[in-house]
């Protein structure tokens, strides 16, 4: 016990470092798995082309990388649902369903 409270100087430092580096790693890690702003780029990227701002070659371009971002976050969220699932005990090689729910589906 007195040990402890002789360590609080350089322990509770130490833990509220570590509570904001893992408050950053959170953020984050939620912006990185967020596929709204990349659902949008493809939005804005329709609508240059319906405009003519970019050309049919660049639109298929630019649309092939932005549907290998969403691919990507999305194995990254079932990647990171099934390391979940195995911590918690409940992945036993069986089915695994999804639900997304879009944002009209929320309410």
């Amino acid at each position: 016990m007195l040990l402890k409270l002789l360590g609080l100087p350089l322990s509770l430092p130490a833990a509220g470092l570590r509570f904001c580096f893992d408050q950053i790693i959170q953020a984050v890690d939620a912006e990185l798995l967020d596929d709204a702003p990349v659902k949008e780029a493809l939005l804005l990227l329709q609508l240059q082309l319906e405009e003519g701002e970019i050309s049919e070659a660049e639109f298929q371009e630019r649309e092939a990388e932005l549907f290998r971002r969403l691919r990507e976050i999305r194995a990254e969220r079932e990647t990171r649902l099934r390391e979940q699932l195995a911590e918690d005990g409940e992945d036993e090689g069986g089915v695994v369903i999804r639900v997304e729910l879009g944002e009209d589906d929320e309410g």
